[in-house]
């Protein structure tokens, strides 16, 4: 017998409410049988009910806005009594981490498991693929019947009679109009065109301010472009003062008038619309112009003279910038066009798509390219969203994981002073000054050195713990040396790397030349950013010279795809043709003898030699 609910929902009304909401209907719209906690409703001998339905469901999904689990100290306090009987029950439990939460340093013994769930943080920016991710971690399965019948029916008979009576009331009139806009389903009565109207305002708004962004973005990648063109001081002044306008018009933007009215809102969760999908278009505009406001941070590290970076590199960041912006605009024109598909009235939707959509300069939503069509509208969408995937992991690659990581800890910084009040010039200096130079912290210093007290502590904890020993073995040794690395002790790398070369000397043909590649790759990490890959340690038997690859190689993509270890290696592998060939970009010395790495891209015949290969990372990157 088919149970009551697959799912249950659980949340605090502070702070995790609407992503709650969301997760309902868009679940509830896939097939699934949703639970949606009411938390207003617990309390007298409602906790039966909450309790009995947690028995029924197969999953529990736990939405952790910040500060969501302080209250848990109480004994009485729902949510802990939630998480207690779904983990006594034997629930899937999976946590949805909303951004800034954090767990707690301490949780009641009873629901302490909660902390070890597999879990997935929210993301609106990528909401498809975060709702495609989260059916991977569900137990439970949608039924097609429950998908169809819970969508609200589109005719009934009082639609029929209107539609007839207007017909007949017009006359002539409406029959000359109708050759312009045929009849169909919606919207019809008075009340559906009225909720047609406020959907298209609010995505006009939303698609006005998401125009305006894309304009700040890319007149600052232009400026940038023209700089690196030339690479003269007054053009860095330029590219400089653009990308601190832009910022500052990015920051200034009024994004709540583009915000959705509780009116809205409640109209479309008894519309043949989406409500998830509206909401995520709003989203989706937050999170682009906050990754913009990111991404102008990062140019000015690409503009400077005395970063790292080749000319050729800085170029192919900033064309990869462009990029991911014209995938990200792709993306809302089809999120656009798929929202509004129900409207099957044309006449509902004319003046949008004749009148406002030619204004568009930046979005590709045009009348000549909308399509009726889900099914191509979503296999647009994963071509998008496959593109930027390849654009980041090769920005990853021309910058470096840990430097953009650093880069995005700083936007992060100067937007949450900002928020607190602070000017953008106040906070960018600040931020200068706290990132460049910890000593510089006033407040909180004595924290400060606590913490780095501990950190020193454990970190001599480590040293002792995996210090090279004469009786360490190869693999052992090189075990270690990724152990370290994963604690930034790269002195205890090298030292790793050179007991394996000296234990390895006169047996392992190739362990000088890997052994000094991986000590090359180790001191260059703070220059590259990079401190994943695979290393090529050695050939098949009988092959002296590979032709492509060389000893110490750092096979870092594949096919464009990163590979930071073995499995992602083997999957993007296993996409290549029987006896196909395929490209890797390789981290190798530089001819010139001094030291650093350049990436160089190979073309990998089918047919060529195998190699043996060992991972640089233990990092877990799932």
């Amino acid at each position: 017998m088919k149970k009551g609910y697959d799912i249950f929902i659980s949340y605090r009304r502070d702070g995790g409410e609407s992503t709650a909401k969301i997760l309902r209907d868009k679940l509830t719209e896939l097939g699934y049988s949703v639970f949606f906690d009411v938390e207003s409703l617990r309390s007298g001998d409602f906790n039966t009910k909450l309790y009995s339905v947690i028995e029924e469901c197969s999953d529990f999904l736990l939405v952790l806005s910040p500060g969501a689990l302080d209250r848990c100290r109480n004994e009485d306090d729902w949510v802990r009594l939630e998480i207690e009987h779904a983990l006594e029950e034997g629930k899937n439990v999976v946590p949805v981490l909303l951004r800034g939460f954090s767990f707690p340093d301490q949780l009641p013994e009873s629901i302490e498991p909660l902390r070890y769930k597999n879990g997935l943080e929210s993301n609106y920016q990528f909401f498809d693929a975060f709702i495609s991710k989260l059916q991977d971690f569900l137990t439970s399965r949608p039924s097609a019947g429950a998908r169809f019948l819970g969508r609200p029916a589109k005719r009934n008979a009082v639609y029929l009679a209107a539609a007839v009576t207007a017909l007949a009331l017009a006359g002539a009139a409406w029959l000359g109009r109708e050759t312009l806009f045929p009849a169909k389903e919606y919207p019809a009565a008075a009340a559906e065109k009225n909720l047609v109207d406020q959907l298209l305002y609010y995505a006009q708004q939303n698609l006005t301010q998401m125009e305006l962004a894309a304009e700040y973005l890319d007149t600052a990648y232009r400026e940038c472009e023209t700089y690196l063109s030339h690479f003269d001081p007054e053009g860095e002044n330029a590219a400089l003062a653009k990308l601190e306008q832009n910022r500052r018009l990015l920051y200034q933007m009024d994004l709540e008038s583009a915000v959705m009215d509780e009116a809205l809102k409640t109209g479309l969760e008894e519309s043949p619309f989406s409500a998830a999908d509206a909401l995520a278009m709003h989203d989706f505009l937050l999170q682009f112009c906050e990754d913009g406001i990111d991404s102008l941070y990062y140019m000015e590290f690409v503009i400077d003279p005395d970063s790292y970076l080749d000319l050729a590199v800085r170029e192919e960041i900033v064309e990869n910038y462009r990029a991911i912006l014209d995938e990200k605009l792709k993306l809302i024109a089809y999120g656009a066009n798929e929202l509004l598909l129900p409207v099957e009235n044309e006449e509902a939707i004319y003046d949008f798509k004749y009148e406002y959509l030619p204004q568009l300069y930046y979005i590709p939503l045009q009348a000549t390219s909308w399509s009726d069509s889900k099914e191509t509208l979503a296999s647009a969408e994963e071509n998008s969203w496959n593109a930027i995937e390849k654009s980041m992991d090769r920005l990853t690659l021309q910058i470096g994981e840990s430097n953009l990581e650093v880069m995005a800890d700083k936007a992060e910084l100067i937007q949450t002073m900002i928020l607190e009040g602070a000017s953008q010039e106040e906070a960018e200096a600040a931020a200068d000054s706290l990132m460049g130079n910890a000593d510089l912290l006033a407040e909180g210093e004595a924290a400060l050195n606590e913490v780095q007290q501990e950190m020193d502590r454990l970190l001599e904890e480590a040293k002792e713990k995996f210090a090279p020993l004469e009786s360490d073995d190869g693999d052992t040794l090189w075990g270690k040396m990724m152990r370290f690395l994963n604690l930034g002790m790269y002195d205890e790398a090298v030292s790793c790397m050179d007991m394996l070369r000296e234990k390895e000397r006169g047996i392992d043909p190739y362990a000088e030349a890997y052994t000094a590649a991986a000590i090359r790759f180790i001191r260059n990490i703070p220059a590259t950013g990079i401190d994943y890959g695979l290393m090529v340690t050695g050939f098949e038997p009988g092959i002296e010279e590979h032709g492509q690859y060389e000893i110490g190689d750092v096979i870092v993509s594949l096919n464009g795809s990163l590979c930071r270890n073995y499995e992602e290696y083997s999957k993007y592998k296993a996409q290549v043709p029987e006896g196909g060939d395929f490209t890797v970009v390789v981290l190798r010395a530089a001819q010139d003898g001094s030291g650093r790495l350049d990436q160089r891209e190979l073309l990998i015949p089918g047919n060529a030699p195998r190699v043996q290969i060992r991972e640089l990372s233990e990092k877990d990157y799932d």
